[in-house]
């Protein structure tokens, strides 16, 4: 589907929705609880919010995690 190269922006994007999504849901309850206006209030509001901040910034994480992964975890051997 997407070249290898592509890799880090696909996860990216993917682990920012999936986070975005539920975190802003969650925050969204215990800010304002839960009622009627409660999906509307997440799915219009929130959540787009929360997802354009949480996937660029996934997305540059990706980028650099593999840095730093390697750093923090001793190889084998």
């Amino acid at each position: 589907m997407f070249p290898p190269r592509f890799a880090p922006f696909v996860a990216g994007v993917i682990i920012g929705t999936f986070m975005s999504f539920i975190m802003s849901g969650v925050i969204t309850y215990v800010n304002t609880g839960f009622d009627l206006g409660y999906p509307t209030r997440w799915l219009t509001t929130a959540f787009p919010v929360a997802w354009a901040c949480a996937v660029p910034l996934a997305i540059l994480a990706s980028l650099f995690m593999p840095r730093i992964m390697k750093r923090l975890i001793r190889q084998p051997g």
